[in-house]
C-alpha cells in the first residue's frame, strides 16, 4: 500500500460516523436548527395568553386560583413536514398566610397535557391556521380539533407530583 493511500485510510478511520438524525424535530427546528424560532415563540407567547384569557372566565376553578402555562412544544415528522403532537407543560399553585404564625403555606400542582395531531397538520397550515382570527381554539386542518382540545380535561386530573 503505498503512502498516500495509508494516510488516506487512516483519515477516514479517525472521522466518527455521521449521526444519525431521527424521525421528528421540534417545530422550532423545522426545516434546520431554530429556522422557526421567531415564528413559534410567537405562538407560543399567544397560546399563553389565550391560556390566561380562557382559564380566567371559565375552566380554572378548583383547588388552585393561579394557573400558569409554562411551556408548549410541538413534534414535526420530518419526512411529510407534519406537526404530530404537542406537550402543554401547566403549573398551578395557591398560597395561603397562616393568620396564627405568619407562615405562607405553598400548594402547587404541575401537569404534562399531550395534544395528539395524528395524522398530522402540515407545518405552514398548522401556523396559518393559529394566526388566523380565532386560530388559536379553533379546530385545525385534518384533524379537526384545536390545541386546547383535551387540556381543561387534563387539568382535573391528579397532575404530576413534584
Amino acid at each position: 500500500m503505498t503512502w498516500i493511500r495509508c494516510c488516506g485510510l487512516a483519515v477516514l478511520l479517525s472521522v466518527a460516523p455521521p449521526v444519525v438524525a431521527g424521525s421528528h424535530v421540534d417545530l422550532v427546528d423545522f426545516p434546520t436548527s431554530e429556522a422557526n424560532w421567531d415564528r413559534f415563540y410567537d405562538l407560543e407567547a399567544a397560546l399563553m395568553r389565550s391560556f390566561d384569557h380562557i382559564c380566567a372566565d371559565t375552566i380554572c376553578a378548583g383547588d388552585y386560583s393561579n394557573y400558569r402555562v409554562m411551556q408548549v412544544r410541538c413534534a414535526v415528522q420530518l419526512a411529510a413536514a407534519v406537526v404530530t403532537r404537542c406537550t402543554w407543560v401547566v403549573a398551578a399553585s395557591e398560597l395561603r398566610v397562616q393568620p396564627a404564625t405568619g407562615e405562607v403555606q405553598v400548594d402547587n400542582g404541575r401537569w404534562v397535557c399531550p395534544a395528539d395531531l395524528l395524522p398530522g397538520v402540515p407545518v405552514e397550515a398548522f401556523h396559518a391556521s393559529l394566526a388566523a382570527p380565532g386560530g388559536l381554539v379553533a379546530p385545525l386542518p385534518v384533524v379537526g380539533r384545536s390545541l386546547f382540545s383535551g387540556l381543561f380535561e387534563c387539568l382535573q386530573g391528579p397532575g404530576v407530583q413534584p
